[in-house]
């Protein structure tokens, strides 16, 4: 345990630093995300041993380098998807005594997601790129990694009943109620912090959505935890890593935020957590 809250400790002073100097250099931030984003990747390559398979890891790892950094432009999405597709299935189409479609999959359902999730903590921040946008980075960080510090802490002390024990043995229920509370409750203080001391004046926040973010984030985040176990467990593999010591690899730190960020992003379309005054 002590392992772990010591890297948890650097990580997030780590991601702090990062932020602050987004402040001041703007291009930090998706130069940043695109980086873990390919170690995400990476790793769930690896999981597979298809980072080892170049024909299927480069194209990947390429896509998800080069749709982070320029999606911005129309053409780019498109055209990266049908190149990286084309590629995968060239590489299949001449490799077929090595290569089969289980790669494929894997490599595709792997680069969607480590790819997207963390896409919209980039579009996030670059469709403000304010000190809102730097809220909405800290919101898609915070409430997946405070709830799973929430249900560590609670199922270490009160856990009884386990949650999904083929998939995950030691979580548990305790744990998941814990950890919920827990994300609903940072998210909630996150929200406080910037609006009295780093919102402008006529920014405000929006508590109840804020709160119900809270609640289907840390939900959220406990289904992405249990989804990325469950490819662990077909794997054959008990971490991503070992990068972050008491953690595993890069992925197994992300694996919550890959589901939850783009629960942020759909929901603040419809449900505004922040309301900035116009005029």
């Amino acid at each position: 345990m002590k392992t772990r809250l010591i890297s948890a400790g650097i990580g997030i002073c780590i991601a702090v630093g990062l932020i602050i100097l987004s402040a001041y250099y703007t291009f930090v931030v998706d130069i940043s995300l695109s980086a873990i984003s390919v170690m995400c990747l990476f790793e769930g390559l690896s999981a597979k041993g298809l980072n080892k398979k170049l024909s299927i890891a480069i194209p990947s790892l390429m896509f998800t380098l080069l749709f982070d950094l320029f999606y911005s432009y129309s053409f780019v999405p498109p055209a990266l998807v049908f190149v990286w597709i084309a590629a995968l299935f060239m590489a299949m189409i001449f490799n077929h005594e090595d290569l089969v479609f289980t790669d494929l999959s894997h490599a595709i359902t792997m680069t969607v997601l480590c790819t997207l999730g963390l896409w919209t903590i980039i579009k996030m921040y670059d469709d403000r790129r304010s000190i809102v946008g730097l809220f909405f980075i800290f919101e898609s960080l915070s409430t997946p990694w405070f709830a799973d510090g929430g249900a560590y802490f609670g199922g270490s002390f009160m856990g009884k009943k386990k949650l999904c024990p083929k998939i995950s043995p030691k979580k548990t229920v305790e744990g998941a109620v814990t950890g919920v509370i827990t994300g609903i409750v940072f998210a909630m203080l996150v929200g406080l912090g910037f609006e009295k001391f780093f919102f402008a004046d006529g920014v405000t926040v929006n508590y109840l959505y804020l709160a119900i973010f809270g609640l289907l984030g840390s939900l959220i985040s406990i289904v992405g935890d249990l989804s990325f176990s469950l490819i662990k467990r077909s794997c054959g593999i008990k971490d991503y890593g070992s990068l972050i010591p008491g953690h595993g690899g890069m992925l197994d730190r992300f694996d919550s935020v890959i589901f939850t960020a783009p629960i942020l992003m759909i929901f603040n379309m419809f449900l505004p957590i922040v309301a900035e005054k116009v005029g």
